[in-house]
């Protein structure tokens, strides 16, 4: 299989649910959708568990993943992240007392995204979050809605290149 153009064949399927369904950008946070829209990993199972690692998907620009500090390695093979960034968590384990402003740091940073490359559109598509976290979003002008339809119906579709990948496997 021709692994470059599965990753484009991906991202443009993504970039296209999310054109379809009138979304500025995806917000990712489930593992499995961030493998699908970047092809790289990291702690799979534990970032399943806890909502540190995500990543933000353009319906126009770039692809941002926010992963653990010095794993940018982790994604330069695939061709289709434009920047890495460390992940802001604000999940209480890591932020403690300090969640409510880590959290704040954290919209900020989306917000920040949209901004520059929304066009205007304030809608993104997220396929978990906790509350804090769309509460946050929505104090910054923004309206979340369902990634998880974004990201489902953007995997319907099979290129020859993932069928291949599939009978190797």
């Amino acid at each position: 299989p021709d692994l470059d153009a599965m990753r484009r064949y991906r991202l443009e399927r993504i970039r296209a649910e999310l054109k379809k369904r009138d979304y500025a950008a995806a917000l990712l946070y489930d593992p499995i959708n961030i493998r699908y829209a970047t092809d790289s990993t990291n702690m799979q199972l534990w970032v399943s568990h806890n909502p540190t690692r995500h990543c933000f998907v353009s319906a126009d620009g770039p692809v941002v993943l926010f992963d653990y500090f010095s794993c940018e390695h982790l994604s330069d093979h695939a061709g289709v992240v434009s920047e890495v960034r460390p992940a802001v968590s604000w999940m209480y384990l890591y932020g403690g007392e300090l969640s409510d402003l880590r959290v704040r740091r954290w919209a900020d940073q989306i917000a920040d995204l949209m901004r520059q490359h929304g066009g205007g559109n304030r809608r993104l598509a997220v396929d978990r979050l906790n509350p804090e976290g769309v509460a946050a979003l929505a104090d910054l002008g923004m309206t979340v809605g369902n990634g998880e339809a974004v990201m489902e119906n953007a995997r319907l579709l099979k290129s020859p290149d993932e069928i291949l990948c599939m009978r190797r496997a």
